[in-house]
């Protein structure tokens, strides 16, 4: 993009969960929240740099995918899960826009980084309304055909040394 003097557009996903961290999530959350930071240091220096080159960060909430099946949230009304289609339209329109944009899905995706000037105490209130830290208790995970023993136990697999 950068030789070619063309301009492009740089598409990073991140999610709500890089802004709030939830429990069981501490490494997803911290990717996330990486993706986020590189995200808004890059598109400061492209906008110096290189104006021709837009970025487009898209933070969705709960997708519906493989990735987490079995997760639920306690309100579908306030927290709807995503579809993926509707993030892909999203992203599309950005690109086909030229420009930079930032993509939240759903609503409250929107208004997660006013989480963070709410008191202590709300934020603990709002985190157990949510229900952030209980919906992975659910959690079953991306399964594949082979998955699963004979008898529908859950089979481990290990990497090889």
């Amino acid at each position: 993009m950068v030789r070619s003097g063309r301009g492009g557009t740089i598409v990073n996903v991140s999610s709500v969960i890089g802004h709030l961290g939830a429990a069981q999530l501490t490494d997803y959350a911290a990717a996330k929240a990486g993706l986020t930071a590189l995200h808004r240091s890059l598109t400061a220096e492209l906008r110096e740099t290189h104006p021709e080159i837009r970025a487009v960060l898209v933070t969705p909430g709960q997708l519906n995918t493989p990735l987490f099946d079995g997760v639920r949230t306690p309100s579908s009304f306030f927290a709807p899960v995503v579809e993926p289609v509707d993030v892909a339209r999203e992203i599309i329109a950005a690109v086909d826009g030229g420009r930079g944009a930032d993509v939240r899905m759903p609503l409250y995706a929107r208004w997660v980084d006013w989480y963070h000037v709410l008191p202590a105490g709300v934020q603990v209130v709002a985190r157990a309304l949510a229900g952030v830290d209980r919906g992975m208790k659910t959690f079953v995970g991306r399964r594949g055909e082979d998955d699963e023993d004979d008898d529908g136990r859950q089979r481990v697999k290990r990497r090889a040394s």
